[in-house]
């Protein structure tokens, strides 16, 4: 049986600072991580023998996690987590499995920011840590997704002002071929929102709580496409394209507003 390669001093720093940016909070992790790197480059230390003297990467951090605290994160997750893949699935496929009596819909997707903002608030105000000054890949990430949710929206707009239903020779009626390809895309967009919202709640936990800012614009805007999906595939026949784009306006208004809101808070 071929035997693994060794880690360099440099992979096994790499693996250890992965493994317990994840587990610990940040503070705690910095000094883990700076605490290791001297032991790890001391000039008599044996690369060949790092795993040997040290442990595996990832069993040296599960060594100095706090198990109750990082339980209790991963309960947190899990929760974020689920949210994000119903947002992604309900983008995609445009329905739920689940009906509940009370309530449209439509607003499923609105429930699951509802649930995401102030859970990843309180969350990382109060265990999370900036880290130096605010990354500039974070300002123009977000950036890249305003711009996507505002360019996607804004092509909603137009569709007001076309058919948004046809008329099949069976009496049946389906959407215009504009509103399918306008739909299409809106459920690839809710779908990469939804990633970009999981890239976020991961970099907020590893490297700057700031990171939050993504996962809260991308949870917004994809729950307002999902609840735009919605609307659009249970809405009332009798619409017309002014009808819906005033009543999707003001229900889309205050939820934009509360995204905004809570990327603002998360940037501080």
């Amino acid at each position: 049986m071929k035997q693994a390669k060794p880690l360099t001093k440099e992979q096994y720093l790499k693996k250890f600072s992965r493994a317990v940016r994840w587990r610990l909070p940040p503070q705690e992790s910095e000094d883990a991580i700076s605490d290791y790197r001297e032991l790890i480059f001391q000039e008599e230390r044996d690369e060949a023998k790092l795993v040997e003297e040290l442990g595996e990467p990832v069993q040296a951090a599960h060594l100095l996690t706090d198990v109750k605290t990082y339980r209790r994160w991963l309960k947190i997750f899990a929760v974020l987590a689920v949210g994000l893949f119903l947002l992604a699935k309900w983008a995609w496929m445009a329905r739920s499995s689940v009906y509940l009596s009370f309530a449209e819909e439509w607003w499923y997707p609105v429930w699951v920011m509802a649930v995401g903002l102030p859970l990843s608030l309180y969350w990382f105000r109060r265990y999370g840590q900036k880290n130096g000054p605010l990354s500039k890949r974070l300002l123009v990430s977000l950036a890249v997704l305003l711009a996507a949710g505002v360019g996607i929206l804004l092509w909603f707009e137009r569709l007001t002002g076309i058919v948004l239903w046809e008329q099949l020779p069976d009496g049946a009626q389906q959407l215009s071929d504009q509103v399918h390809l306008w739909l299409t895309a809106e459920m690839y967009a809710g779908v990469i929102c939804a990633l970009t919202a999981l890239a976020g709640l991961v970099l907020a936990k590893c490297y700057d709580r700031r990171w939050l800012a993504l996962y809260i614009l991308g949870v917004t805007v994809a729950a307002m496409l999902g609840f735009i999906i919605f609307h659009l595939k249970y809405m009332n026949l009798d619409y017309s394209g002014a009808e819906m784009l005033s009543e999707l306006t003001a229900r889309l208004i205050p939820i934009g507003a509360l995204g905004l809101l809570g990327t603002g808070v998360a940037l501080c």
